[in-house]
């Protein structure tokens, strides 16, 4: 088993490293490919001279060749450095890795809320399949999977916050709560530092986006958990098992949950992309202080290195959490091989 996890380990490092060289020319390519120009976002339109135009061009890289400042680029990206924001002049490494923090938040909570939602209504439908709430859930997870994210968290704002007044619009936090720095995660670090009130406030901001980040992903893992048990329920082994006298509980614990986790890990795996790529829409929706957002605006600004780096960064991460995710098949069913 270890060595084939050393395998499995050493070929998605291989196959991530030759994704992140493509995924890197084509971050290149688009973000040139964008109408607008750094420089003049930088220095205003109306009131720019060519002199200012072409030092600050120069200063930038921007005048070298396209592909004298992509090599560049790999070059200081090989090294740790991903350059420096054209807009701020911030390191783009420590800025995007700040803002990283807090989509990892929301993410986290999105995850926890959809499987558990998911896999708890798969299970209750499969074990009462063609009965009115297997009907009711199967509509419920189409209707998950079909609507669109910014509608839905639009939806949500106008329902419970501006309609109920239950939660707020937007943002991570109020404005008078204060936060002691231990690992730069907001709710994690109140919990450390035992402020409570500030637990309360993140939790009250955090509500909203997770639940909307949260909900079509729990739809589609509701549908495949639903599936994948109603065909291993049917299975001959776990009909034999019920007929040798085993206990139901036991026999749901043993077999039927463990071999029907399988494609749920997959679907689950899948949808982590989705959870992270999905919070770009959410965290713009909620004015959530994370990645996504702080991408959206570097793309309107066209301030390349933060977008080319924020990118790179989310690719890293979904290398891993495939390779997490085959790693796990091997774990919970040491038959796969992959």
């Amino acid at each position: 088993m270890r060595l084939d996890v050393l395998r499995v380990v050493a070929g998605r490092l291989a196959n991530g490293v030759l994704v992140m060289a493509v995924l890197s020319v084509l971050i290149f390519a688009f973000m040139r490919a964008i109408p607008g120009d750094p420089v003049l976002t930088i220095l205003g339109e109306n009131v720019t001279t060519a002199e200012q135009y072409d030092a600050l061009r120069e200063s930038l890289g921007l005048d070298d060749p396209l592909h004298q400042q992509y090599f560049s680029w790999i070059k200081q990206v090989r090294q740790g450095d991903f350059g420096r924001s054209i807009v701020t002049q911030e390191p783009v490494l420590p800025l995007v890795v700040d803002k990283l923090k807090a989509t990892i938040e929301l993410a986290f909570f999105a995850v926890l809320f959809g499987t558990v939602l998911g896999v708890t209504i798969g299970a209750i439908a499969a074990f009462n399949r063609n009965t009115f709430f297997d009907g009711l859930a199967t509509v419920i997870s189409l209707v998950g999977v079909s609507i669109p994210v910014f509608w839905l968290g639009i939806i949500l704002i106008i329902t419970f916050s501006v309609t109920l007044n239950l939660t707020p619009i937007g943002g991570m936090k109020s404005f008078d709560t204060i936060i002691t720095t231990v690992t730069g995660f907001p709710l994690l670090d109140a919990i450390l530092t035992g402020n409570w009130n500030a637990v309360g406030d993140l939790f009250r901001h955090l509500f909203l986006p997770a639940l909307t980040l949260g909900l079509a992903p729990a739809a589609l893992i509701a549908r495949t958990t639903r599936a994948s048990m109603i065909e291993v329920i049917n299975e001959d082994y776990v009909k034999a098992g019920m007929a040798r006298g085993l206990r139901y509980p036991l026999v749901l614990r043993r077999h039927i949950l463990k071999n029907a986790l399988i494609p749920v890990i997959t679907v689950i795996g899948l949808e982590l992309g989705v959870y992270i790529g999905g919070s770009i829409v959410t965290e713009t929706v909620f004015s959530w202080p994370g990645l996504g957002r702080q991408m959206m605006t570097a793309i309107y600004d066209n301030d390349y290195p933060v977008v080319q780096g924020a990118i790179l960064i989310y690719a890293v991460m979904i290398v891993v959490i495939n390779m997490l995710v085959d790693i796990t098949y091997m774990l919970v069913d040491p038959r796969v091989k992959l």
